[in-house]
């Protein structure tokens, strides 16, 4: 591990920081994720039950799940003055703005990793290239032969290694973005279900 970044130069350290960061941001999505999916348990079911029961329990229940974006929307669209059904769209988009954010978290760093990466990587490839040729002139490349070729190797090790971490990163980053989309759905199903049960006095 430390040959191959001795070996990309020096370009090699601002490409193991965009690794780490990139690698902590997918665990933190991974565990966002698994604790959303897991907590789907909270579903509109739950929260239509309860809402049979008195309106301060229903959003002391709604309160208690406001870390999970469909209790959030619903605390929202729960306050008195949204339930007129005229700015009932209006409302909704407006509640799942809100929580976007948070379901969108990182997409802007890993667009900059996944951006960024390469260039770096390229940027190793003409520096790697740059001394290489410094050490050829004629009549001597035989005296600097391992120098050239470190140069060569530090070329393509910055490529690969910056062609890795931007293919892994927009790997993982489609898949949330795909698991994003699906939440928005999820949750403009459940708040139609949860209208149609009038539940919400909408």
């Amino acid at each position: 591990m430390l040959k191959i970044i001795s070996d990309g130069g020096i370009v090699m350290w601002p490409l193991i920081i965009c690794s780490i960061t990139s690698l902590t941001c997918i665990i933190e999505r991974i565990l966002y994720w698994k604790r959303i999916y897991w907590h789907h348990k909270f579903s509109i079911d739950s929260s239509i039950n309860i809402s049979n029961q008195t309106r301060e329990i229903h959003i002391n229940y709604l309160k208690k799940n406001i870390s999970f974006p469909l209790a959030n929307v619903l605390l929202m669209m729960s306050r008195k003055e949204y339930f007129d059904d005229k700015h009932f769209d209006l409302i909704l988009s407006t509640s799942i703005r809100r929580v976007a954010p948070e379901i969108r978290k990182f997409n802007s760093v890993f667009s900059t990793i996944i951006s960024v990466s390469p260039l770096l990587g390229l940027l190793g490839t003409i520096l790697g290239l740059i001394n290489s040729f410094a050490f050829l002139s004629i009549g001597k490349a035989g005296f600097n032969a391992e120098k050239v070729t470190g140069g060569i190797s530090e070329a393509l090790v910055s490529t690969a290694t910056g062609l890795i971490i931007a293919i892994f990163t927009l790997i993982f980053a489609n898949y949330f973005k795909s698991l994003a989309n699906k939440e928005f759905s999820f949750i403009h199903n459940c708040v139609l279900e949860y209208k149609t049960a009038k539940q919400l006095k909408i």
